[in-house]
């Protein structure tokens, strides 16, 4: 069994007990009092200051993976966001699973209230009352990945977050699903190195497919990069950004490069 489907089949059974909270009805109840979004796009585009001309960092709060396990032992989310802050990070990813990566939902909360800089929850959607949930617990943007929703999934899913005010990063591993990503829309498109199946990783991913997303389309390259040689490679593949969480705590060599 791969990873993705133990991930899948557990987030089954969290959206089973979701859905009983009806998050949908209190989106509707309470929309007219929530915060509008922090653009989540916006901040990610090149040219407008950040490292090396213009490529972002979007720094991800994550205390554990599937692969590695426990990556930060003494774990206080605010103060990793700070320092991130402090470093010159774009925006913050907030891992909110609970069983595979030791997320929280209550973690993005405190980001998201105590930050100006906009936060996407990274999770694995699957199911629309996720879709309102992050948006009740004060998420900008939420991850959509290709390879865990079939096509009309997909595609209702893109709208309905986009219709509710979150900005969303759509996440493809190759060029079929980049393809079907940008058919329906995606004004952001994450590429990730990691093999969801397996969490090998391989950073040609990201230079491979780099060529076939439009200039007006944001691309992000997600997962692997844990050395100044990393980044370079992919600034030279002219990203919009790059999502890195692990390599920012386990390398020395990242934790020196300053992105101001």
């Amino acid at each position: 069994m791969t990873y993705l489907t133990r991930i899948l089949e557990q987030k089954e059974l969290e959206i089973k007990e979701l859905r009983k909270e009806k998050p949908s009805k209190r989106y509707g109840e309470l929309q007219g009092s929530l915060a509008v979004t922090r653009d989540f796009t916006a901040a990610l585009k090149r040219n407008e200051g950040g490292h090396k001309g213009g490529l972002k960092l979007i720094a991800e709060i994550k205390k554990a993976s599937p692969s590695r396990g426990l990556i930060v032992e003494d774990f206080d989310p605010l103060e990793i966001a700070r320092r991130y802050g402090d470093l010159g990070a774009a925006a913050y990813s907030v891992l909110t699973d609970r069983n595979f990566f030791q997320g929280s939902n209550d973690y993005l909360q405190m980001v998201s209230r105590s930050f100006s800089l906009p936060v996407l929850r990274k999770d694995f959607i699957i199911d629309e009352s996720q879709i309102f949930q992050s948006r009740l617990i004060g998420a900008d943007a939420i991850l959509l990945i290709v390879a865990a929703l079939d096509p009309s999934q997909f595609d209702d899913y893109l709208q309905l977050a986009l219709s509710i005010g979150l900005h969303v990063l759509v996440e493809v591993h190759d060029r079929k699903e980049l393809d079907r990503a940008l058919e329906k829309g995606a004004l952001m498109i994450g590429v990730n190195n990691r093999d969801l199946k397996d969490f090998s990783l391989k950073l040609e991913t990201s230079v491979a497919l780099r060529p076939f997303i439009p200039s007006d389309v944001v691309a992000v390259a997600e997962s692997g990069m844990k050395t100044v040689d990393d980044i370079s490679l992919i600034e030279q593949a002219s990203f919009d950004a790059v999502l890195i969480g692990e390599g920012l705590h386990t390398s020395s060599e990242l934790r020196e490069v300053i992105w101001s």
